[in-house]
């Protein structure tokens, strides 16, 4: 026959630890794995920050370059179509690779009105899509090769672009 053992219910047995402490640990863990999540997105946009930093800091050398010996600034132009002129001076050679490194997807152009006035040259990247992530590697990128300030200084960040002064002295 069957065996009637199975039928009898267990006793049950009151918890040792007190129910705050299982909702403290809970919340605790909780937090801790937010945090890290949250690390985890700060790193990876510090990490694309890298190729974005090398695009400014190589489009910067043969345009001053440019400046200097022609006495003059280049006319605003895209990045995947430079000058003729320009080209003599290395800048796709130098350029292009560091903007095909660079993570977040936009246009780079030069333009000699630049965001801090008309006659102050500027390279400036607009991003295709424009979200708290792109701003976050735009300000890390504003710390490595400026003053970490993004309304101030030489490079700026608004809601809409990036922007790198250049200057010749």
């Amino acid at each position: 026959m069957s065996d009637s053992a199975s039928n009898v219910p267990q006793v049950l047995i009151a918890p040792s630890s007190p129910l705050w402490y299982h909702v403290l640990m809970t919340a605790v863990v909780g937090l801790v794995l937010g945090l890290l999540i949250a690390f985890g997105f700060v790193l990876r946009d510090h990490f694309q920050a890298d190729g974005m930093t090398a695009a400014f800091r190589e489009a910067r050398a043969p345009l001053i370059q440019y400046r200097l010996e022609k006495g003059a600034w280049p006319a605003k132009f895209d990045f995947r179509a430079p000058p003729a002129d320009l080209v003599a001076f290395g800048f796709a050679k130098a350029v292009q690779p560091a903007v095909d490194k660079a993570t977040l997807v936009g246009a780079w152009t030069f333009t000699t009105d630049g965001p801090a006035g008309k006659g102050v040259p500027a390279i400036v990247f607009t991003p295709s899509t424009f979200d708290a992530s792109a701003r976050r590697i735009l300000e890390v990128v504003d710390g490595r090769v400026d003053d970490g300030e993004p309304t101030k200084g030489g490079f700026r960040v608004t809601d809409a672009e990036a922007a790198f002064t250049l200057k010749a002295e």
